[in-house]
């Protein structure tokens, strides 16, 4: 999985062809009778934007929408913490029935406040296929959909390649004076960069119990910065432009820019990887709960998981999916023993300190 996308022009499967498969192949999917196929009920999920919205509604809102015959809005808004943020300022009652794209870190936090409903495989049945063990990764208050991995991705035409988070975190070292002001950093709301700095505090010996060796690495990393974004999808312009050359980034979002034509490569530096689920979660103050469950369950349908994971370039929450394409094997967490060595830090702790890492990252990076 090294260099994992440097090939993408012979290896990468066309993305609007698997668009047009995925929802051909998701509409005849059956599902669980819960909802009437009549029912005049509108679910709200706060799902994807920009430029991955074409994926999420062709691939799982559209087909949903037509197997139980209801309207789905998609608020296509905020980050994770962003959206946590607005159900915590609801109580509990942001004005969206899902929220589609929230990480174990606020999935803990709306356990700890009693904000999102706990979910078992009553309400959603396919809970019972996911990877073995993810319920140490995420708790029984949101169903992991999306898995990916935040690797490093660098300019093929401006750099040699990386081998070492070193390499983004110390950059002079491997590139010299030339790199200074092509470095992008990216602000704590974005679990990007929170993985970023733990993989920069191991580096000194730290973790994500002993952050201090991160911020040696950022003080010193600083003058090197040329960009600081928060959403990852900022950073892509800069990467366009020829600005930014070494980035960590997310394994999906490099293989979408780059069968796009960006000039970058990924690489899975020789430290390992963490990884990142994206989830679903109901908000206990969520109007349509019945429908929110069923949208859940369906999510996590096979049929669903493959188109969706193609389109996006991740990898599926669930083992039991064989029939991927040899290129996108090459790229993806496909088999129980990768996912066993990818990197889950304590999304408890993470959870708990990410405020004061964000001041901590504040303060340096003013």
């Amino acid at each position: 999985m090294t260099d994992v996308y440097s090939k993408h022009a012979s290896i990468l499967v066309s993305r609007r062809r698997l668009l047009r498969a995925g929802a051909a192949g998701a509409v005849a999917l059956a599902a669980p009778n819960v909802i009437s196929a009549q029912t005049p009920d509108t679910l709200v999920v706060n799902t994807q934007g920009g430029e991955y919205q074409e994926i999420i509604e062709t691939t799982v809102i559209r087909p949903f929408e037509q197997r139980f015959g209801v309207r789905v809005t998609n608020d296509a808004t905020g980050t994770s913490s962003q959206d946590y943020a607005r159900i915590r300022a609801a109580r509990g009652a942001p004005g969206f029935d899902v929220a589609a794209v929230i990480n174990p870190p606020e999935v803990l936090l709306g356990q700890r406040e009693n904000l999102l409903e706990r979910l078992s495989e009553r309400e959603v049945p396919n809970l019972a296929h996911l990877w073995r063990g993810i319920d140490r990764v995420v708790p029984p208050y949101a169903a992991p959909h999306t898995l990916q991995y935040a690797g490093l991705i660098y300019n093929r035409e401006r750099l040699e390649r990386p081998t070492s988070w070193a390499d983004y975190w110390e950059p002079q070292r491997k590139y010299g004076e030339r790199i200074r002001g092509h470095v992008i950093n990216y602000n704590p709301a974005n679990l990007l960069s929170v993985y970023a700095l733990i993989h920069a505090a191991q580096l000194g010996g730290g973790g994500v119990n002993n952050m201090d060796p991160a911020w040696e690495r950022l003080r010193a990393q600083k003058p090197y910065v040329g960009v600081v974004v928060t959403a990852s999808a900022e950073g892509v312009p800069h990467f366009e432009n020829g600005a930014v050359w070494i980035s960590p980034f997310w394994s999906g979002r490099t293989g979408f820019y780059i069968d796009r034509g960006l000039p970058f490569g990924s690489v899975i530096p020789q430290e390992g990887v963490i990884g990142l689920f994206d989830c679903c979660a109901v908000p206990v103050g969520a109007r349509n709960k019945r429908l929110a469950y069923e949208f859940i369950n369906f999510r996590l349908q096979p049929d669903i998981q493959r188109a969706f994971s193609l389109a996006y370039f991740s990898s599926a929450s669930r083992p039991d999916i064989t029939d991927w394409p040899a290129s996108f094997r090459e790229t993806q967490i496909l088999t129980q023993q990768q996912y066993d060595q990818v990197q889950w830090p304590d999304s408890q702790v993470i959870g708990a300190q990410r405020g004061a890492w964000t001041r901590r990252w504040q303060e340096i990076m003013a």
